[in-house]
């Protein structure tokens, strides 16, 4: 592009110019001898070294992903296992849960220091969700830097895993790897690793069985197999309604808690508007009540019930546990962390999850008492 742009500059000057165009021509084809015809002399060490640098990385790159699985030292043990090895070990829970899928949630604790909640199916422990952070959960710790967790191992993205004699495979996208990274050991086990996205430390852990992490479904599925769910066998289970409400409670006063704010109160208002807002058992029932719960639905109600204050909603139709609505939540907006958003109301069913936020109201408010949430019905 640049000799003909010169010969063209230079071709209205008569014999000069095409003097000068041939010399130019002669330097050119000089030039382009010399560039293709010099690799013949260099060594051949020299010229395959930029091959071998490339082959070294990507020979490393596939040693760390053949890393995984890693040893079992920690609490992924516990998964497989029944959960009389656990309590036998740990004392009982606090409450044993509903879930809709018919498996039960064990919860231990109650605070920042203890908190855990166990998925077990048929006697046998197929998750663990971790908030304690005296919990000692082996390699991986509450409380650890990212540069803490790549100290320990590489990150992949990539995971194969089988459930029945089925093989699947996972993606992770850059987010996901760097916000909820995913680490597999020998037994058949993850653990989700939860980082807040402003102390960039490790604020809870989720260990899964394979089944029970592909049943999560928060991460992409790559493979030629698809993986698939049964919700539709799931009946309406109030019990395990109530029991994703004391769970979303209690993880939104631990996680307000280790960031030092305000913890919520319930408020009659919101406990009002979001029941109002919940589609009936009828309603669920039926294909065309999907729509029946949006997020303009869910603004127009919160307009009309405290016009005058700040508000906010966490609200998903696709998340069927909470550990899975908080895997969500926290990637899309921490609306939860806002520090003026004080009152908060909650309702949860096999379909929608939800929260309403809302700041302190001027002038008295009625206190609404924990069992007010017993009142929650569906019609």
């Amino acid at each position: 592009m640049v000799f003909f742009t010169i010969f063209n500059n230079q071709n209205s000057q008569g014999g000069v110019g095409v003097k000068f165009s041939i010399k130019v021509v002669s330097l050119f084809i000089v030039f382009i001898f010399i560039a293709y015809a010099l690799p013949l002399y260099l060594d051949n060490d020299e010229r395959i070294a930029p091959t071998s640098s490339i082959a070294r990385n990507e020979q490393t790159a596939i040693d760390e992903n053949e890393g995984y699985p890693l040893p079992v030292t920690g609490y992924e043990s516990y998964i497989g296992q029944s959960i009389t090895a656990y309590t036998a070990k740990h004392g009982q829970p606090n409450r044993i849960g509903r879930a809709y899928d018919d498996s039960e949630w064990w919860v231990f604790g109650t605070n920042a220091a203890d908190y855990i909640q166990i998925g077990v199916k048929e006697d046998v422990i197929r998750s663990l969700y971790i908030l304690g952070s005296k919990i000692e959960t082996g390699m991986y710790t509450i409380g650890m830097t990212q540069d803490n967790v790549l100290d320990e191992g590489y990150l992949a993205r990539d995971f194969h895993l089988t459930v029945g004699d089925t093989p699947y495979e996972l993606a992770l996208s850059k987010q996901q790897k760097e916000s909820t990274p995913l680490i597999q050991f020998e037994n058949d086990s993850f653990v989700i690793l939860l980082f807040d996205d402003v102390t960039k430390t490790v604020y809870g852990m989720y260990f899964l069985s394979n089944e029970a992490l592909l049943d999560l479904e928060y991460y992409s599925v790559v493979s030629e197999k698809a993986y698939e769910v049964e919700h539709d066998d799931w009946e309406r289970n109030m019990a395990a309604d109530l029991e994703n409400i004391l769970q979303i409670k209690s993880i939104l006063g631990i996680l307000r808690e280790r960031r030092g704010l305000t913890m919520f109160e319930e408020s009659e208002e919101l406990i009002i508007a979001a029941n109002e807002l919940m589609p009936s058992e009828t309603d669920i029932n039926d294909f065309t009540a999907a729509f029946t719960l949006s997020d303009q639905r869910i603004e127009r109600k919160l307009v009309d019930v405290v016009p005058d204050r700040r508000t906010a909603f966490v609200f998903d139709d696709d998340c069927y546990s909470v550990p899975a609505l908080f895997l969500k939540a926290l990637q899309v907006d921490n609306v939860i962390f806002d520090d003026y958003l004080t009152r908060y109301a909650v309702t949860s069913n096999e379909h929608y999850q939800l929260i309403l936020l809302s700041e302190q109201p001027i002038g008295p408010q009625i206190t609404v008492e924990s069992a007010a949430f017993s009142s929650y019905t569906t019609k």
